[in-house]
């Protein structure tokens, strides 16, 4: 995805709320409010308003509301997808059966629970709940292009604990661990952000969603 500038996150992701240009303070409420309304339903003027600026000012730093969407959105979900991709690439190559599925389902879902479990990041789970949860529209294929290949990459790397599975059904798996990883910190509310609270969240999505692995797609072969 496009980079979001560098005045507008920190290297966590989230927003310096002691900083006050304006593109910074913009991205920070549109966050809240795509989080709050969904893609379809926030209001470009409604957040101008609210922010108090010219209604041209969103057109000036970001042209259109995907690129807002986008560049609210792009320092979370890029670095999520680098970290699983570096867990990925540290999976032990030794691990077989149940141990390497639990392995694979930690290095997906761990990272965007992780980030959902800091004050900017609850935001942008709040944005990925809403996907989830809403017909498609443009918001739904961004993160498609995005974690697509990510993704892919974790199914083939799935594909062999369940040899007689279709790659597709694979997928269709993968996908339904992302909705319980998606939904998690709604559930949790507020108490996402105890790092704790959200650490035994991640070990019963790992056990949650590797077991309905097994459940659909027989017992990870050893």
């Amino acid at each position: 995805m496009r980079k979001a500038s560098a005045t507008a996150a920190q290297s966590d992701g989230s927003i310096d709320l002691r900083r006050t240009d304006t593109r910074a303070r913009l991205l920070e409420l549109a966050a809240h409010h795509f989080a709050e309304h969904s893609y379809k339903g926030a209001s470009l003027r409604a957040i101008q308003r609210e922010l108090g600026v010219n209604p041209a000012t969103i057109h000036y730093h970001f042209g259109s509301k995907a690129d807002l969407y986008e560049a609210v959105i792009s320092p979370f979900l890029d670095a999520i997808q680098a970290e699983r991709l570096a867990r990925l690439a540290k999976t032990p190559a030794d691990l077989k059966g149940r141990a390497r599925l639990e392995a694979l389902m930690r290095g997906y879902l761990a990272p965007h629970l992780e980030v959902a479990s800091t004050p900017a990041g609850y935001n942008y789970a709040r944005i990925l709940a809403m996907v989830q949860v809403t017909v498609r529209d443009e918001a739904t294929d961004l993160f498609d292009v995005a974690v697509g290949p990510v993704r892919t990459k974790y199914a083939q790397a799935l594909a062999p604990l369940f040899p007689d599975v279709p790659m597709r059904k694979i997928y269709e798996v993968l996908a339904m661990a992302v909705g319980h990883m998606a939904l998690a910190p709604i559930r949790l509310g507020k108490a996402s952000l105890k790092r704790q609270r959200m650490n035994e969240a991640i070990d019963d999505a790992v056990a949650y969603t590797s077991t309905g692995f097994e459940a659909l797609c027989g017992p990870a072969r050893e």
